[in-house]
């Protein structure tokens, strides 16, 4: 069991969370449109020789340890992104969001995705929000990410939640498939990206929710480290 300490906005407020959770995991290919999500996959074949998946969506487990809400987070190489999801939290059978970024090592994705996913740290927002109050305009919740690129920032992903498969689906699924998910940290899936694959050296993510007038956001360093050895 693993700990993390979150704060839980509601409309009544808001209040410390101290989560202990079992595991982690990570979907992969959610897409609520089939279309566009094998677009996506021919897109990462094409561009990053990533093998297409056996299953959609694919279900990948990573350690406990990758979870993190450090700002200054280091990986090796140069080829290695973030994604902004929607991360599902439940916690003694209570389901709260926040949102993260699913960082992938892009070049070892083309050898093991399963390798890509568990070698990089995945960034969350400290933040959370009660499902319960969004269920209702769920798909209108919209998800941005940006980099830094040369010094600027530019605009990396701009969608909704109804481009992702939603929570029942995503639950259902893992719960036919690898079960016991009480007390787990799932990331949902991501957005497409609005102009190819970019590496930065900030990655900035949030999820708006324009119904209730808020948002949760966060922002980490990406600090490359030679593959040189030394």
């Amino acid at each position: 069991m693993s700990c993390m300490n979150f704060t839980v906005h509601n409309k009544e407020g808001e209040r410390p969370l101290n989560l202990e959770f079992e595991r982690v995991f990570a979907i992969g290919y959610a897409g609520r449109n089939m279309e566009k999500t094998m677009e996506h996959i021919r897109e990462l074949e094409r561009e990053l020789g990533v093998p297409a998946p056996k299953k959609i969506p694919t279900i990948f487990q990573c350690g406990n340890y990758v979870l993190t809400q450090e700002r200054d987070l280091a990986f090796v190489g140069e080829k290695s992104c973030g994604e902004v999801e929607y991360v599902i939290v439940i916690r003694q059978g209570k389901i709260y969001i926040g949102v993260g970024s699913d960082h992938t090592d892009r070049e070892l994705e083309a050898a093991s995705v399963p390798k890509a996913k568990q070698i990089c740290a995945k960034p969350i927002c400290g933040e959370l929000w009660d499902y319960e109050e969004m269920k209702d305009h769920w798909d209108g919740i919209r998800l941005r990410s940006w980099q830094t690129v040369d010094g600027a920032e530019v605009l990396y992903q701009d969608g909704t939640l109804a481009d992702i498969l939603p929570v029942e689906v995503i639950l259902k699924e893992l719960e036919e498939r690898v079960g016991g998910i009480d007390n787990c940290v799932i990331f949902s899936g991501t957005v497409p990206v609005c102009d190819g694959f970019k590496y930065g050296t900030n990655f900035r993510y949030e999820m708006e929710d324009e119904v209730l007038g808020r948002k949760l956001a966060s922002d980490y360093n990406v600090i490359a480290i030679s593959e040189e050895e030394r």
